[in-house]
């Protein structure tokens, strides 16, 4: 048996692995998805009752893309983990054969080629990794999706600090309303005839609002008339209505409530 050896031999393995062809699929997919991101931007600062099923549907979207990614990064890991073996197994057979110096050289493009490939598939993997984490697929089941945070509405009533407290079981809390859009998506989840805690006091001190994470209230959307602290006991705690207009009602009535935690 003859062997073959001279400048001119190349292993078979350098001609077949071709990273970059994934790593343009990758990046045609990550275009795709941030136009879609861009998309989903643009539908939620429309003002129109139709806001929510539009949103559904862009969302369905992005899940369907999410999942290509997630096969793309599936077979890339695979590849990484197929493709590395058998570079090892060549490598470990060019190093038991007595070759002569073009061989050697060969034996040293191959090293360069494995790495030069691992450290795309690795950069890859990261990119796939934090379009993940953009897309935001993973909400419990029960819980809405708005932007990149999840929200829950009870079906059952309690007073304001018992409501906390259940959001703190789903490692949540009272719901904290950052923007009118999402002022706007709540209203939208909610029947007429149904009111619900948020994240809102003024137990500490009467008229200094403040948002159950420590911040000030700046943005609001309170009723006509709204906040009066009528009764005995005073209103210290803020609901929100089917409306999207805002009220502070007695802390110890029972209500529904809204948590909300990031994806």
């Amino acid at each position: 048996m003859s062997r073959r050896g001279g400048a001119g031999y190349k292993p078979r393995l350098l001609s077949a692995l071709s990273p970059e062809r994934a790593v343009t699929l990758l990046y045609l997919l990550l275009a795709l998805a941030f136009v879609l991101f861009m998309a989903l931007t643009i539908v939620s600062l429309r003002r129109d009752k139709q806001l929510s099923g539009e949103l559904k549907a862009i969302h369905g979207r992005l899940l369907n893309v999410s999942q290509e990614v997630e096969n793309v990064r599936w077979k890339m890991t695979q590849c990484k983990a197929e493709c590395g073996k058998e570079l090892s197994d060549r490598l470990r057979v060019l190093e038991e054969r007595d070759v002569l110096e073009p061989v050697l050289q060969q034996l040293a493009e191959v090293k360069q080629e494995q790495s030069r490939a691992s450290a795309l598939l690795d950069a890859a993997l990261e990119e796939t990794r934090n379009l993940s984490e953009i897309l935001c697929t993973r909400c419990p089941a029960g819980w809405q999706q708005f932007a990149k945070t999840c929200y829950f509405f009870s079906t059952t009533d309690k007073p304001w600090l018992a409501a906390k407290d259940s959001c703190g079981d789903f490692n949540a809390h009272l719901v904290v309303i950052n923007s009118e859009q999402e002022n706007k998506f709540l209203a939208n989840h909610i029947m007429e005839n149904r009111v619900f805690w948020l994240g809102l006091t003024d137990m500490d001190k009467e008229g200094d609002w403040q948002w159950i994470d420590g911040r000030s209230l700046s943005l609001s959307f309170w009723n006509s008339g709204e906040p009066n602290n009528v009764g005995h006991h005073g209103e210290d705690c803020a609901t929100i209505y089917s409306s999207g207009r805002w009220n502070d009602a007695t802390c110890s009535n029972a209500e529904a409530w809204i948590c909300e935690r990031s994806c």
